[in-house]
């Protein structure tokens, strides 16, 4: 199971999901299930001085396949993907309800004893929303590591570049705390709408 926030300029989402694999074990080669939803809220100046706040939710699942090169850890999936924008905004590009395909890549690598190396990516056919987010962490302890993160995100209307650092806990054996944030950089600014500024995320991880 996993859950997260984030908070951003003009931008704050929730998300809950689950993983399960037909094995009954992760740590092995094998098929998965992954399930997932989140809701939230954004907001924009649809003219100057007329503030749009827009309420959204999505969710998909999706199957997939891990398996393991050595010590490195690689999982595709594809599945489907839906999004609901409640956006009242005739001229909005982005509004209603819209479905499609959702593709998603992982890839955990350990460097040495104490470092590894983290990139996820996904890309979808609705709106042509897309993350990829890459980290590099070092293992001060057997439950605390921190690093560097970077992130692009976007879709048809927006994009933004993210970039600070992280702090993961190990608060069990089973549950993994992860803590980021930094500066968000809204790549397609204008003179209406600028989404720059700080950001942060907490994400909560934990196996059964």
């Amino acid at each position: 199971m996993f859950g997260g926030f984030s908070d951003s300029p003009q931008t704050a989402y929730g998300y809950v999901g689950g993983l399960y694999s037909f094995n009954q074990n992760l740590w092995q080669d094998g098929w998965v299930v992954r399930i997932a939803g989140g809701d939230g809220e954004y907001s924009y100046n649809s003219v100057p001085g007329l503030k749009r706040t827009v309420g959204f939710q999505n969710g998909d699942m999706s199957l997939g396949y891990r398996t393991y090169l050595g010590s490195v850890q690689i999982t595709g999936y594809l599945g489907g993907y839906v999004e609901n924008d409640a956006n009242g905004d005739p001229f909005a590009a982005i509004k209603g309800t819209n479905a499609g395909i959702k593709g998603q890549g992982e890839i955990y690598a350990p460097l040495g004893a104490s470092a590894y190396f983290y990139a996820l990516g996904t890309m979808t056919s609705v709106l042509s929303n897309y993350l990829l987010l890459g980290k590099f962490g070092y293992r001060t302890a057997d439950t605390v590591s921190f690093g560097p993160e970077i992130m692009a995100v976007g879709n048809e209307v927006f994009s933004g570049v993210r970039a600070g650092p992280f702090l993961s806990f190990a608060l069990t054996r089973q549950t993994e705390l992860v803590v980021s944030g930094g500066y968000n950089w809204d790549t397609r600014r204008n003179g209406v709408n600028d989404n720059s500024g700080g950001y942060a995320t907490i994400f909560v991880l934990s196996s059964f």
